[in-house]
């Protein structure tokens, strides 16, 4: 290989870096003592992550989207309304933030290396402070499954999200397992873009909210009906998906996951649980799928 060729190449690595490095922030951790933290008294102890309200932000003149917090959370398996079928796709994510334990909900994405997850942004990183103690824990259920807890190694949080506080509010999980856990867990996959209304399922681990279930935060929930894009703030740009209930604190990451035909996969990833708008109005943000490859594909680069 000559010279130019070498330099060509070195450009281009140069340039993807810098998409990388300017469409995300990232975070590695020390995994030594988290999974000593997490006794089981704090697992159940370890409150809901209080989860954005949208609302229209009347000083500005776009009708742009801000948040507020409060609480939120729903989720199940594959089945109808009410308690999951302790699906291991689906497990409650613990994380401590601004020296509380806190908790979401997270779930096994499918990538090459097999050790991926998705969850809501807001969950990993709020007002410059990155969350701490993160663990995952694949199909909780008043308790570790018998996959026990898996620590996260790493996140990526999407620049975009930090920016608005609205926008791209999801992030991705590294997990500190031997092997691929998503051959363990099963896994959800992505990248398709369904026509709207679309069928779905929807989980969580609410402490409240409308769905039909045991609303403790220690089990996971499940609702299905269908999402439909809207604009809620009066523009007609960037729709998102909506369904017309609250889904509950503690539900905020959770999978919103339409079926498809394929045996590979538990069903397809439209987006994650967001914010809520008035009293029975749960939103999503759809997923762009070019960033999404960006947050999954972060520690390799």
């Amino acid at each position: 290989m000559n010279k130019k060729h070498i330099t060509h190449i070195l450009i281009l690595l140069i340039i993807i870096k810098n998409v990388f490095s300017q469409s995300i922030i990232s975070k590695t951790y020390n995994v030594e003592n988290v999974i000593d933290y997490w006794t089981l008294e704090k697992m159940l102890n370890a409150k809901p992550m209080l989860s954005p309200i949208g609302k229209l932000n009347k000083t500005t003149s776009n009708n742009k989207k801000s948040r507020l917090l409060t609480s939120l959370s729903d989720s199940d398996s594959i089945n109808p309304d009410g308690e999951s079928d302790n699906l291991l796709t689906v497990g409650k994510l613990f994380y401590t933030s601004s020296g509380k334990d806190l908790s979401c909900t997270a779930s096994v994405i499918d990538t090459s290396d097999g050790n991926t997850g998705i969850t809501a942004a807001h969950c990993l990183y709020f007002k410059g402070e990155y969350s701490k103690n993160v663990i995952f824990a694949p199909g909780y259920n008043n308790g570790p499954s018998a996959l026990g807890t898996i620590p996260v190694t790493g996140l990526s949080v999407p620049k975009s999200y930090i920016e608005s506080w609205a926008d791209d509010d999801y992030a991705a999980i590294k997990f500190d397992y031997p092997g691929k856990l998503q051959i363990q867990t099963g896994c959800f996959g992505w990248g398709l873009t369904p026509s709207s209304p679309v069928s779905i399922a929807i989980f969580g681990y609410p402490h409240n909210g409308d769905m039909n279930c045991i609303k403790d935060g220690n089990n996971c929930c499940v609702w299905r009906g269908y999402a439909s894009q809207e604009y809620p703030f009066g523009t007609t740009e960037n729709p998102e998906w909506h369904v017309p209930l609250r889904i509950g604190s503690g539900a905020s990451g959770g999978p919103w996951v339409m079926k498809n035909n394929l045996p590979n996969y538990l069903g397809y990833l439209i987006g994650v649980t967001d914010y809520y708008l008035g009293e029975h109005n749960e939103y999503a943000n759809p997923l762009n799928f070019t960033l999404i490859r960006i947050l999954i594909n972060w520690p390799q680069n």
